[in-house]
Formats: C-alpha cells, structure tokens, sequence
C-alpha cells in the first residue's frame, strides 16, 4: 500500500520506502491522526532503521497542536471568563423608559 507521490505531504516525500511507514504516511494524508499516534510509537520501536524511526517520530510530532494556538485559545478563554464575570458584577438593567408629557394619538384607519 504505497503512497502516490502527489499524495504524500512534501515533509514525508525524503521519507525512506518502507510499507509500515507508507501505511502511516497515507493515514497522516487522509487524516487519520488516530492511526497515526497509534502505529508511528510502535514501529520507532520496532524498527532497526534510523532513518524509518526518524520519520515516524516526525509524523508524530506533526500531529502534535500547534503551541501558539493552545496558548490563544487559553487567552481567549481567560479573557472571555474575566469578561463575562466583569458584566456580571457590574452589569446594570437598562434604564427604564420616561413617560413623554403628551399621549400619543393613534389614528384608526376607516
């Protein structure tokens, strides 16, 4: 189960031929990062190859989240809490509507 070259992630395309490591190559592609955490730790065990053991560490290093995002969406959260606790704590009904000195006339159509 080898992948097609244009199907492979221009990070993996020095990747050695291996079909353990095609197979994972071709998860990452379609997006089975399950597959990949699962099977990339066993074959950097298995595998006598550095250059194979190499690239499934970097297969797994390329499910990992990005830390920039964690950090902002960790600051999106604070500020969004602060926030909703500041309107909370000093949140005020809105004013009430003051009586105009003169009724409104309705007209009624005939």
């Amino acid at each position: 189960m080898s992948s097609s070259p244009e199907r492979r992630p221009s990070f993996a395309r020095a990747f050695p031929a291996s079909p353990e490591l095609d197979a994972l190559v071709e998860a990452f592609a379609r997006g089975d990062y399950a597959r990949v955490r699962a099977g990339a730790p066993a074959l950097e065990k298995a595998s006598e190859d550095e250059a194979i053991r190499a690239a499934a560490r970097t297969l797994v290093d390329r499910t990992e989240p990005d830390p920039l995002a964690l950090r902002l969406l960790l600051l999106t959260g604070v500020l969004l809490v602060l926030l909703a606790g500041w309107w909370m704590v000093h949140g005020k009904p809105p004013a009430a509507p003051t009586p105009t000195s003169a009724p409104v006339e309705r007209v009624r159509p005939q």
